[in-house]
């Protein structure tokens, strides 16, 4: 089974190797997100996703430069999966895949 995957935007404060940077939250889904930022964010680097009511730990899979700056893919860790109990963006759009009946 698939992981419910949702679309959203928000801005975010992010603690990227110790270091805090105001990305914006695209996707985002039980044990990953993707962000986009206007700086190079290295690939492998640990990072720290807090909120009011909780904190979401992971590291950077995947970095990508694109004509507006960088987005890139982060991996939860399994002690802190992401769940919409615990924090939820304001902007949100479930994207899983469906399947569709044909008449």
């Amino acid at each position: 089974m698939s992981a419910r995957r949702y679309l959203c935007s928000e801005l975010i404060s992010l603690r990227i190797n110790a270091i805090d940077a105001m990305v914006n939250l695209e996707e985002i889904w039980d044990r990953g997100a993707v962000f986009e930022a206007e700086k190079p964010i290295p690939e492998g680097a640990r990072v720290e996703m807090r909120t009011a009511q909780a904190l979401f730990a992971g590291k950077i899979i995947r970095v990508e430069q694109h004509e507006f700056g960088w987005r890139f893919e982060v991996e939860f860790s399994p002690l802190t999966p992401w769940s919409a109990d615990q924090f939820l963006p304001r902007h949100l759009l479930e994207v899983s895949e469906r399947k569709v009946e044909q008449k």
